[in-house]
């Protein structure tokens, strides 16, 4: 092993000049490469005591008893500096802006109040006691969760393994603290009427399901009236899946988005600029409509609902379950059919009026009401045919001979022409001929 320090010489006017400031060359295999660094230190003692140091460090490092110098090097730095390098890039792979702000609120709230000063503070024990001390329902404790875990699965290569990975996630069974329900067709009309120019914002999110951050980005350009379906074009950086979708427009809808636009309108212009509300003055709206916030359920009428009346809506109409989930631009049916679809308008008493109807059809039908007739151990008397002749029987077009009946025990002599052998009934072929 070469460990030493010296201070770089160099040739100026023709004399050989030191430098100031001592450098360190070591190497603690044979087979390696020579390696130089910089002490940035004036004493000899001071570098020699640096150098040792860098040594003994590599060498623990080697045989894994402390971490490689990138790692403690990113655990030196502030968490918030991590935080905001995380933070630059889920922007810059383009991720949703309102995501970017929950994510980044959330980190910071956990720095704070857990006391993270940098990530190798960052354990499980310090969560799970935050965890126990909050009242936050436990869908949002998971959201917590999921945004320290991205930062520090995003870690992993500077910092190593992810503190949090063993970490359970909340029950979220049975603890739906949010139900929201859908608008009738009554309200929405009401609505309507007493919002006035808000009232085309709360038509076109109830009639084409586009979300309250997709609204606000809607400009002229991406409506289309004009033509034999008329439409608007969600585009893929507005979209919350970052999918372009073309949403069909109702006839009333469109009518009043043409009532809204003016000829001078340019087609950068936001068609909802100032037009849709916030919360509280949404509240407003449908008190003056006459429409509970939240009902004697504890369901609510928030905003969103309006996109959950569009899903409900669909479905009453009869719409198939692949077309329903590209109108509402789902990937997963269950969160068409559970979450957006209102299961206190389905028509469930209609269902079981057709249920009944259905039972009682099947009890009258001709076949089903037939009588069983038990079996007798009397026998029918025997059959006299004509001498000479043979007596049939007919029914339709098929004709049947006496002594193919059941009820036929005894034959005539071979002198008289009768048949001497007894045949069983085929009830098949008498049913078909008696029913045809």
């Amino acid at each position: 092993m070469i460990e030493t320090v010296y201070k770089p010489k160099r040739r100026k006017n023709g004399k050989l000049v030191s430098g100031r400031m001592y450098r360190g060359r070591y190497r603690l295999d044979p087979r390696d490469k020579l390696r130089d660094i910089a002490l940035r230190t004036t004493d000899r003692q001071v570098a020699e005591q640096k150098l040792r140091k860098i040594v003994q460090d590599e060498q623990r490092e080697s045989v894994g008893l402390i971490a490689p110098q990138y790692q403690r090097d990113a655990a030196a730095l502030p968490l918030l500096t991590h935080v905001k390098n995380f933070i630059a890039d889920r922007r810059s792979v383009r991720c949703d802006e309102k995501y970017v702000r929950e994510l980044e609120r959330k980190l910071v709230r956990l720095a704070g109040e857990n006391r993270w000063l940098r990530a190798s503070d960052i354990s499980a024990e310090s969560f799970c006691a935050w965890r126990a001390r909050q009242r936050l329902n436990p869908k949002t404790l998971n959201e917590y969760l999921n945004a320290a875990c991205g930062l520090l699965k995003w870690l992993e290569p500077q910092i190593g393994s992810n503190a949090l990975r063993h970490v359970q996630k909340a029950q979220t069974n049975g603890a739906k603290t949010l139900n929201r329900r859908a608008f009738t067709e009554a309200e929405l009309q009401r609505l309507y009427a007493v919002s006035g120019p808000r009232g085309v914002v709360y038509r076109v999110a109830a009639r084409t399901g586009i979300r309250r951050g997709e609204l606000v980005q809607v400009a002229w350009s991406d409506v289309h009236l004009d033509t034999a379906q008329p439409f608007i074009h969600v585009r893929a950086c507005v979209s919350k899946n970052h999918r372009a979708a073309r949403q069909p427009l109702p006839p009333d809808a469109a009518d009043a988005l043409r009532e809204l636009r003016s000829t001078q309108a340019a087609s950068e212009v936001l068609v909802f600029a100032g037009q849709i509300p916030r919360m509280n003055q949404f509240r407003k709206d449908l008190e003056a409509a006459g429409i509970p916030y939240t009902d004697s359920k504890g369901e609510r009428a928030d905003f969103h609902a309006l996109r959950m009346t569009y899903g409900t809506m669909l479905t009453l109409a009869g719409v198939g379950q692949r077309t329903l989930m590209e109108l509402m631009r789902h990937s997963d049916p269950r969160l068409t059919l559970k979450t957006y679809t209102d299961a206190n308008m389905l028509p469930v008493s209609d269902a079981i009026v057709a249920l009944t109807n259905f039972a009682a059809a099947k009890k009258d039908s001709q076949i089903d009401s037939q009588e069983l007739v038990p079996a007798c151990p009397t026998v029918s008397a025997t059959v006299q045919p004509e001498a000479g002749k043979l007596k049939v029987l007919t029914a339709g077009e098929q004709t049947f001979s006496p002594s193919e009946s059941a009820s036929v025990r005894e034959s005539l002599n071979e002198g008289e022409n009768a048949r001497c052998r007894v045949r069983t009934c085929d009830f098949l072929r008498v049913k078909q001929a008696l029913y045809h």
